[in-house]
């Protein structure tokens, strides 16, 4: 019985990776065929090309192509990773612009004395209180930068290339894991082409320090279940939870990997169907909880101290069905664009300044006559169009909030005209880098459904896989758009690359082996 058991457990995993492939690239289709609006436009045909062009160079890589030696890409790691953390330096440095938004107004906040705090930056800090550890690594930034005499950009930007670093690392550690060393580099290439490179390197905010803790989440569960002695698969879970706290502070996404977590220890349980099973996965389950509240006792003194915030008013943050609200509205972007599910003035303006339970009330409300007019087909049929715009957009929203689409580079010396001349809405290659650039985010995307489709299924693929639905489903729910998805991209770039290894061995001879499991164990222990 428990056999039987654990045979359907692997079938409906084998099943739930087919399923989500065929979605995602069902996905990636919609967002070709109808587009919804990016913050920066892109030339369709040349984004199409890009895609293609991709596909042909990846097909003819599989057909002709060796991967690495695994003893040369373990050599390779070190150096590759130092040079994409130096150009995302150097990109970021060359990108940086003065923002127009909340990160323009917590750098307000930390270079004036705080007698001279004015009341609408309390207002801000009062209704979002989970800013503590975005001021305490700002007034960080102000520290540095004054006592080595840089601005307040170049010394933020050192700390978000500090937290690419890690990501990155954490990209490889991971991939080298599930799929060799091999696939580790290709990993980091494609995490630093999609973000790395990107104008949100230069951007003093909460999206690029964030990114590190979903992939040693996940890379902390990974080694958890991989750990033979329970002690060991304890402190790796608590590891994991802990990461986790750290980055919720930062920002909120990073809970659908401890949903995801979560669920997935108490899967591997199912799976396995024994007592000792259970009892394995419940002190995991404890570990993940005890990492979690330690974590979060431990660092929140600390950040308090660095962050050094103001007297706020307590009792009007901002209600979780405020996001709820906004998230199932829309709105009219630049040129009469919709929006699905963003930023909502008309929510945010009657919930504003209230106490919590009734900006819940209200809310709600809003929710209510939105179901109404809707109805079921028109829900899902937002949901569908809110997938789309979510996913769609290739460069994350980058220059989309506040007024940033007309700023520009605060450096313009010599040495980074080039740079500035792909990445800034000024730049003569601009529009060409955004079409090449959302060409690569749908290849990716392909990889990524291509790998859940036809790649081997194994707990570990399973768990970034609940990850990634975690946050589109995270989106879903509440207010989102494409730079939602930055904190998940290490994830990504993963995704995209685990199963290669397999794909190498099996390149022109479909089926295979291909998504077949010789027993339940092996999905446990690939």
């Amino acid at each position: 019985m428990v056999a039987a058991a654990a045979t359907r457990s692997v079938r409906t995993g084998i099943l739930a990776s087919r399923v989500t492939g065929v979605l995602l690239l069902g996905l990636v289709l919609l967002t070709i065929v109808v587009p919804r609006f990016t913050a920066i436009p892109y030339d369709r045909v040349g984004a199409v090309a890009s895609y293609v062009g991709l596909l042909v160079l990846a097909v003819l890589v599989g057909r002709w192509g060796r991967p690495v030696p695994e003893a040369l890409a373990r050599r390779l790691a070190l150096p590759l990773g130092a040079l994409c953390t130096a150009a995302a330096g150097f990109v970021g440095y060359a990108s940086y612009y003065v923002t127009t938004w909340d990160s323009k107004l917590i750098q307000n906040i930390v270079s004036q004395p705080r007698d001279a705090i004015t009341p609408l930056q309390v207002a801000y800090l009062s209704r979002y209180p989970n800013n503590d550890l975005l001021l305490a690594l700002a007034r960080q930034a102000r520290r540095l930068g004054d006592a080595l005499g840089l601005g307040y950009g170049t010394a933020f930007l050192a700390i978000q290339v500090v937290c690419f670093a890690i990501a990155l690392f954490g990209v490889h550690l991971l991939t080298a894991r599930l799929a060799g060393h091999a696939a580790a580099l290709a990993a980091m290439l494609l995490f630093t082409a999609l973000i790395g490179l990107s104008p949100w390197m230069a951007v003093p905010y909460t999206d690029i320090p964030s990114m590190w803790a979903t992939v040693w989440a996940v890379y902390c569960f990974v080694r958890s279940h991989r750990s033979d002695r329970w002690t060991s698969a304890v402190a790796w879970a608590a590891g994991g939870g802990a990461v986790l706290a750290l980055g919720f502070a930062l920002k909120v996404t990073p809970v659908a990997v401890l949903v995801a977590g979560a669920l997935w220890f108490v899967a591997l349980a199912v799976l396995r169907g024994s007592r000792a099973s259970w009892g394995r996965s419940g002190l995991q389950l404890a570990g993940v909880v005890a990492g979690v509240v330690v974590a979060a006792l431990v660092s929140g003194p600390v950040v308090t101290r660095l962050a050094d915030p103001p007297r706020t008013t307590p009792g009007v943050a901002a209600s979780s069905w405020h996001y709820v609200a906004a998230g199932l509205r829309t709105q009219v972007g630049p040129n009469h664009n919709l929006v699905f599910g963003g930023y909502d003035r008309p929510v945010n303006s009657s919930t504003s300044g209230r106490p919590t339970d009734v900006q819940t009330r209200i809310s709600q409300r809003f929710i209510r006559d939105e179901l109404k007019r809707r109805g079921v087909a028109g829900v899902v049929l937002f949901e569908v169009n809110k997938l789309d715009f979510n996913w769609g957009d290739g460069m994350f929203w980058v220059y989309g909030e506040g007024t940033d689409l007309s700023r520009r580079p605060v450096h313009r010396a010599a040495p980074y005209e080039l740079v500035q001349s792909w990445n800034s809405p000024d730049g003569r290659l601009f529009d060409a880098r955004v079409a090449i650039t959302q060409g690569l985010w749908w290849f990716v995307l392909t990889l990524v459904g291509v790998g859940w489709l036809r790649g081997r299924v194994t707990a570990e693929s399973l768990l970034v896989l609940a990850s990634l639905v975690g946050v589109a489903a995270f989106t879903l729910l509440f207010q989102g758009r494409s730079r939602y998805l930055i904190t998940y991209l290490p994830l990504v770039a993963v995704a995209a690359t685990w199963w290669w290894r397999d794909a190498w061995s099996r390149w022109g001879a479909p089926g295979r082996g291909a998504g077949r499991l010789r027993s339940p164990e092996r999905a446990l222990r690939p």
